[in-house]
């Protein structure tokens, strides 16, 4: 059964249109560490049925991902496909379960009480993306079927009527309270939780990576994408670099011989003074850098 633990190491999650048989046949090309195998937006009105029965069939080929993460994205219950699709969601065996806009705990709560009237008892990644989301989102996190969770500044803007972008092109400054909110949401129950990164031109790279790097200081720990040429930028920037991990072994070593030696003050070779979150930050890098899915 899937973990919050599992999860964190999750740092790119990609999203290819799976009725587009030219980009659905590049997937396994793709280093992503998870796929969403999507009932929702990526599918026109009139093919929500045709949509499900190929992703039922994409459950049931796990080679087709090398090895990734592949999670259903089903759609609301509010609208006439979101019960169909965690039903058939459920009979397919699907392990974790993504569910769009998830307004509060009773969204999880419905959810788990459709899937278990057939049988599942798969988790949830949420995605917060209403005003609504944000301001529930400690409870939500609190849920013990949620595993993980998506930060969706797309449709919360709409939500919330107010624009993506501002004049020069910069985002909306009013997204980082309900960004940060949700990453420390995240923090506080362990929960991994991952962003969107929005430019004006998608194939901006150096801007999408500078982004996607404000992103990970607010505390995100992984990004979605649909963007190709975004996936190696995503896994580079949520990885630890090998010099990361090099000073956390450092900061680890001579912490520990200090706490043998019980010296009070404790110096880093550079000068910097060694107190004890240093060590737990690095105890925590190398637990991510080991945890990676790919």
């Amino acid at each position: 059964m899937a973990t919050r633990e599992e999860w964190m190491g999750v740092r790119c999650l990609f999203e290819s249109p799976i009725l587009d048989e030219r980009k659905w046949a590049k997937v396994p090309t793709i280093e992503a560490d998870a796929f969403i195998l999507d009932l929702e937006d990526s599918v026109p009105l009139a093919r929500k049925e045709e949509a499900r029965e190929k992703v039922v069939e994409f459950l049931g080929r796990p080679e087709y991902f090398n090895g990734a993460k592949i999670i259903p994205r089903a759609n609301h219950l509010d609208t006439p496909w979101g019960r169909d699709d965690l039903a058939a969601l459920a009979e397919a065996g699907a392990d974790v379960i993504m569910y769009p806009k998830t307004h509060s705990p009773d969204d999880v709560d419905a959810v788990t009480e459709v899937l278990a009237e057939h049988g599942s008892n798969a988790k949830l990644l949420v995605c917060i993306e209403s005003a609504r989301g944000v301001i529930e989102v400690e409870r939500t996190f609190a849920k013990e079927q949620v595993v993980a969770a998506a930060f969706g500044s797309g449709d919360l803007h709409v939500d919330a009527d107010f624009p993506l972008y501002v004049d020069d092109g910069e985002m909306n400054p009013t997204l980082l309270y309900s960004k940060r909110r949700c990453a420390l949401a995240g923090a506080a129950f362990g929960l991994p939780v991952l962003t969107m990164v929005y430019t004006l031109d998608i194939k901006d790279l150096v801007l999408f990576e500078a982004r996607l790097r404000d992103e990970k200081a607010i505390g995100f720990t992984g990004a979605a994408s649909f963007y190709p040429p975004q996936v190696p930028l995503v896994n580079e920037v949520f990885s630890p670099s090998e010099a990361d991990v090099a000073k956390a072994h450092e900061i680890i070593e001579i912490y520990e011989l200090a706490v043998e030696n019980g010296n009070p003050a404790v110096q880093l070779q550079s000068g910097e003074a060694l107190l004890v979150h240093h060590y737990k930050e690095a105890l925590a890098l190398i637990e991510r850098a080991s945890g990676t899915t790919k």
